[in-house]
């Protein structure tokens, strides 16, 4: 409900067509400033929040996936957005779970590199800027990798912001994290080889560039 009327009043002040949001299916004159300090002038969609990454995910999940297809199907989401959350939880016949360490609002607290369910448990996992959270993510992805089912998908993603991953244990200072890793709680920095880790734990990658998913025309209109 407070997502319907925040999006009612976005697109009655917002009205326009310059921008597209498919996290919400709203059509906008502008986004607005986000991102952890908004500096970025129009990253967030003021219907529902969306950023950059959500909204072409979004049409990812639209557009490249069997997501919306219906069935008996079971999903794991880490970390759920709320704005995905609420349209997950509709989808006829999805058996949809979230979890999260120690967010006390969603089903099941549980470590991702300790999954509590057995082996081929899941046929969709999603999991998006946790791993960089993470120390041991190797074994998280490993963890990922056995639940989920062998004719499963998963989409994993991480912030890529260098050519080789950058990361070190020791480094706990927070300023020093920021420093290096872009976060004060980010435990690494990935780099174009993030693929490779995801591979070391068995699974099949398939990398898709943000103008694969969204086409050169549409890339503009997403922000």
């Amino acid at each position: 409900m407070l997502l319907s009327l925040r999006k009612r009043y976005a697109i009655l002040r917002y009205r326009g067509t310059a921008r597209y949001c498919p996290a919400c299916d709203s059509h906008l004159a502008r986004f607005i400033a986000g991102g952890e300090f908004l500096n970025r002038p129009e990253a967030r969609c003021p219907a529902c929040g969306a950023l950059e990454r959500h909204r072409l995910i979004a049409l990812f999940f639209r557009e490249w996936s069997d997501l919306y297809a219906g069935g008996d199907r079971s999903m794991l989401h880490f970390s759920p957005e709320a704005v995905f959350e609420q349209q997950f939880r509709r989808i006829p016949g999805l058996d949809y779970l979230t979890a999260d360490l120690s967010d006390p609002r969603v089903m099941v607290q549980m470590d991702i590199a300790a999954i509590p369910y057995p082996d081929q448990h899941f046929d969709i996992i999603y999991c998006s800027h946790v791993l960089e959270h993470v120390p041991d993510d190797r074994q998280a992805i490993r963890e990922l990798r056995r639940v989920l089912k062998p004719s499963g998908w998963a989409v994993l993603q991480v912030p890529v912001t260098a050519e080789r991953t950058i990361e070190d244990p020791t480094i706990t200072d927070p300023q020093e994290r920021l420093r290096l890793f872009g976060q004060e709680d980010h435990v690494r920095r990935y780099g174009i080889d993030y693929p490779e880790r995801l591979e070391a734990a068995g699974f099949r990658v398939l990398a898709i560039p943000a103008e694969g998913i969204a086409g050169e025309a549409r890339i503009a209109r997403l922000g």
